[in-house]
């Protein structure tokens, strides 16, 4: 796994939250999403836990299968960010 500072992490795992919060209000499990998306399951996982950077085309994809747009992800990580 490549190095990583402390903000980065965080980062990761905040958008990772706010996918896995999406995903669940939409009421699929991870191994489904995983299928609808085209990842395997334990890659899928990794994006969640925030130990996967994911390409912005991947992003993209998880978007389109959960019916949202960018905002509703990247708002609430930015509105972490100042805080800290």
């Amino acid at each position: 796994m490549p190095n990583r500072n402390k903000q980065e992490e965080e980062i990761l795992k905040a958008i990772g939250k706010n996918i896995r919060n999406i995903r669940q209000i939409n009421k699929f499990t991870q191994e489904e999403f995983a299928y609808i998306t085209g990842f395997s399951r334990s890659y899928y996982t990794e994006i969640e836990t925030g130990k996967r950077n994911i390409s912005i085309l991947n992003f993209l994809k998880i978007l389109k299968a959960l019916n949202t747009e960018p905002n509703s992800v990247l708002l609430p990580l930015l509105n972490d960010i100042k805080e800290n």
